[in-house]
């Protein structure tokens, strides 16, 4: 999967625009509760246009404590590069109001791979399985991927969590069977 997402190159704004403009018109933003979103790295979907073509509440996790948390951000220049990875920013203040999950209407989770059931592949520290365990069960979780980090199935451990939907540059695909 590193391969075909290295293998993207200039085609990675194009279909992040996709993305991001089919994200804009999920109704979950319009919510008035919290979008949580991520930093993208260079291989993963660049959301943050949705500042631009959707603006909203949104937070960004930050990892504290070896756990992930999300905290509040009211513009992009309160992002700097993480002290963990060279392509994470986070927010700089350490007194950034930390979001509850219960304040977080939807989030967009990043991942290696996906199936349209709703599972995902992470990256390894299972920040994200950790913190989507916490989230109440009406908050809306949001695969976000390349239409070519599609695969039919993935191995699943007990800790793994299903997503909502998962969105790729060719539109939204909703789970067949509500979580």
């Amino acid at each position: 999967m590193r391969t075909r997402l290295a293998a993207l190159g200039a085609t990675r704004d194009e279909k992040s625009k996709a993305i991001a403009a089919t994200l804009a018109h999920h109704p979950a933003l319009q919510s008035g509760r919290h979008v949580a979103i991520y930093s993208p790295i260079p291989s993963e979907p660049d959301i943050e246009l949705l500042w631009k073509i959707a603006p909203g509440r949104f937070c960004y996790p930050r990892v504290a404590d070896g756990k992930m948390e999300f905290v509040e951000v009211e513009k992009l220049e309160h992002l700097i590069t993480s002290s963990w990875h060279p392509h994470i920013r986070e927010h700089r203040l350490p007194e950034a109001r930390v979001v509850s999950p219960e304040e977080i209407g939807v989030i967009f989770v990043p991942g290696l791979a996906f199936t349209k059931n709703g599972h995902r592949l992470g990256r390894g520290g299972g920040y994200y399985d950790r913190y989507l365990s916490s989230l109440p069960a009406s908050t809306m979780k949001i695969g976000i991927c390349f239409a070519l980090q599609i695969v039919d199935t993935l191995p699943l451990e007990s800790h793994d969590q299903e997503l909502n939907a998962v969105v790729t540059e060719d539109g939204l695909i909703v789970r067949p069977t509500p979580l």
